[in-house]
């Protein structure tokens, strides 16, 4: 604990004196077209349209013009340089999105300010969601670091990632593109309809193959196959500055995943041509009455989410031929599969109100109902047979149940410009889940201008994560080897909570920008799952509340922009991870990660733009399980990567980038290698 508080307190230290020694090459916001702007709006921070370096909060935005010059073709390549997000695989499929060091189900996932239907257990929550979205339908990504339960309620322990997708232009058109990588082969599509009297909408189609990749020592590959995501997004004009909006979503996956034989001797494996498959849909609708008065900024919005998921597993254990099927059921199961439907609807209304010249007022309230239903919610529901996907006439039976859960919430914000220097935002939200009852969350963030160029930020706060259907109800058997594992919930549970602080200090001027931040976030009740492994051989896991944890950090972001065409950037992260239960490192989690950026945009609208950047992840703890011991490793590694843009007038492009240009593999960390991916874009 002593090395804790001694590693703590040089990270305050670092924090502060970076911040008023005046020493560091600080930098400034270019002006528009550059890589950073300071003009750039966000509304996730507070529900309000305001200016990036205006709020209190640590925020990001990512526009559509920024992910073109990523050369990214999926969400998780677009976050990749965004400032204290960690972005890794997550073992066999989908990512870890981790922002401040905290667990990837700790960052809520918004798109369009609304949540979608997904899993929901501590190891797959958020984990596809970014999979699951269309980047060639966003206009552009906000990241608000830090807690924001007193705007969201449940799951923004660690911070926000909200998803805006494009709206209709003035006039019509359409974007063609394609690309090709190692990991997957993509069409897309977006139409823009105009403005056809009081209609203006768009429609966006992507159609993907994910890549079969099978790294070596892993059990099995990822999960590979194609994809399909259809958006449309119409808007009305009712006059008078109203507007009716419609969002309809699809999105459909029909992946699968190979296993590798588990030799144990002779003609014995515990793997023999082991298979899954798994088929998602996912269906999304939200209709928006909004509203513009002199002085009110008003929204009614309702809006449904399902996600339908079949999962299918085949396992031939060559190495008990019948007789573990036989004997013991559905404990050791030839065929497994699980069926689940999540579904989750809602009903908002927020208003915006100007009091005087000071107060701009937000308050707002909502009411959200989750229901999991499907074979892995426990005993005691409907007998379902699985299909005969194997053509041998093999079924079986499992019990299906549904469970549900209900929020009501409602919340206030006031940003209160209390002189010409000082700018204060206090709110709180007070959420009803009838699960375990009432969370009351308050924040409050104060920005303080020193001069045009220099700023002082604080923020407190609390926040809190509900626990999720599946970890109160899961009632799961799932085979894995020679294993079976049991999963189960536990309807005691109470919400995991933490409270939050941080301070920054931001500059800029004509070529130059900066700011430093230091922030620290205790957290209790975290729910884990530790498990047992009985004499039979199963492994029963159930989820407790046990776990406490103190995250602190610091953020700091340098630039300076080189002439007229170049610019460098630089990020470091340093991250203090603890769990204060055992005294040891989180895992999963870097010590520090260093990014140093140049880019070059000739700013000719049929010239270049290209970006070189290099990444050090420093000291990333990981874990391996030795009978039943847990052995913690640190994996330091740097990679260079690289990407370009050929740009044939607005709107028409060809794209190449190459990351981890010098093959640099670590698979304990899955970092496996060259990735490369090229494409073009052509609009119409």
């Amino acid at each position: 604990m002593d090395s804790f508080s001694s590693s703590k307190k040089r990270m305050l230290t670092l924090a502060v004196l970076c911040a008023v020694g005046g020493s560091l090459p600080v930098m400034a916001a270019p002006a528009d077209g550059d890589v950073v702007r300071t003009k750039d709006v966000i509304v996730t921070a507070t529900r309000t349209a305001e200016e990036v370096k205006v709020v209190p909060q640590s925020v990001e935005v990512i526009t559509s013009e920024d992910i073109e010059k990523l050369g990214a073709t999926d969400v998780y390549q677009a976050l990749k340089l965004a400032s204290n997000v960690d972005v890794t695989r997550a073992g066999m499929a989908g990512h870890n999105v981790m922002i401040r060091g905290m667990s990837t189900n700790h960052t809520l996932i918004l798109v369009n300010g609304m949540r979608r239907a997904g899993e929901d257990t501590s190891v797959t929550q958020n984990v596809y969601a970014l999979d699951r979205l269309s980047l060639s339908d966003i206009e552009r990504i906000e990241i608000v670091r830090g807690p924001a339960s007193a705007q969201y309620g449940s799951d923004a322990l660690g911070g926000v990632i909200n998803i805006i997708t494009k709206k209709s232009g003035a006039e019509p058109s359409v974007m063609v593109g394609a690309s090709t990588g190692t990991e997957s082969i993509n069409n897309y599509y977006h139409i823009n309809f105009g403005k056809q009297g009081n209609f203006s909408g768009s429609l966006n189609m992507r159609f993907s193959k994910l890549r079969k990749n099978v790294m070596p020592d892993a059990d099995g590959s990822n999960y590979y196959g194609p994809t399909q995501d259809i958006n449309f997004d119409g808007n009305f004009d009712l006059g008078n500055n109203q507007n009716l909006n419609l969002n309809l979503g699809y999105y459909h996956e029909q992946t699968a995943a190979d296993y590798k034989d588990e030799f144990l001797s002779g003609t014995m494996y515990s793997n023999k041509d082991k298979k899954e498959w798994y088929d998602y849909t996912r269906k999304d609708f939200s209709l928006a009455w909004t509203g513009k008065t002199p002085k009110n900024d008003w929204m009614i919005r309702t809006y449904y989410s399902y996600l339908d998921k079949d999962n299918n597993l085949y396992n031939n254990r060559a190495v008990f031929p019948g007789m573990m099927e036989n004997i013991l059921g559905t404990m050791y199961p030839r065929y497994d599969w699980d069926k689940s439907k999540y579904k989750l609807f809602g009903i908002e209304g927020k208003d915006t109100m100007a009091i005087g010249e000071d107060h701009l007022l937000t308050f707002g309230a909502e009411y959200r109902s989750n229901k999991v239903e499907g074979t892995r919610m426990g005993n005691g529901g409907d007998n379902i047979h699985s299909e005969d996907r194997w053509g041998n006439g093999v079924q079986r039976t499992k019990d299906y149940s549904e469970k549900d859960l209900e929020t009501y919430a409602a919340y206030i914000q006031d940003e209160w410009m209390v002189n010409d220097k000082l700018l204060i935002i206090p709110s709180v939200r007070y959420d009803h889940d009838s699960s375990f009852g009432g969370e009351t969350t308050p924040k409050i963030g104060a920005t303080y201008f020193i001069n045009d160029h220099n700023r002082f930020k604080a923020n407190w706060g609390k926040s809190f994560k509900a626990p999720t259907i599946s970890e109160l109800y899961m009632s799961m058997n799932r085979a894995m080897g020679l294993m079976t594992v049991t999963v189960l919930g536990n309807p005691d549970l109470q919400p995991e909570e933490s409270e939050s602080w941080d301070i920054s200090y931001e500059y800029d001027d004509d070529k130059n920008w900066g700011k430093i931040t230091y922030f620290e976030n205790d957290v209790k009740n975290l729910i884990t799952s530790p498990y047992t492994i009985n004499p039979d051989g199963t492994m029963v896991s159930q989820h407790e509340n046990v776990d406490k944890a103190q995250i602190n950090g610091v953020e700091l972001e340098l630039g300076r922009r080189l002439g007229k065409y170049w610019t460098i950037k630089a990020t470091s992260n340093w991250i203090d991870a603890m769990d204060e239960t055992t005294n040891e490192r989180l895992q999963n989690r870097a010590k520090n990660i260093t990014t140093l950026q140049l880019m070059y945009d000739d700013l000719d609208p049929y010239g270049y733009t290209a970006t070189l950047w290099s990444q050090w992840v420093n000291k990333y703890r990981w874990a391996e399980t030795v009978n039943q011991v847990t052995i913690p490793h640190d994996a330091t590694y740097n990679t260079i990567n690289f990407v370009v843009n050929k740009k044939f007038g607005k709107g028409n492009r060809i794209f190449a980038g190459v990351d981890n240009i010098f093959d640099k593999k670590n698979y304990d960390v899955f970092l496996d290698g060259r990735i490369w991916v090229a494409g073009a874009e052509w609009t119409f």
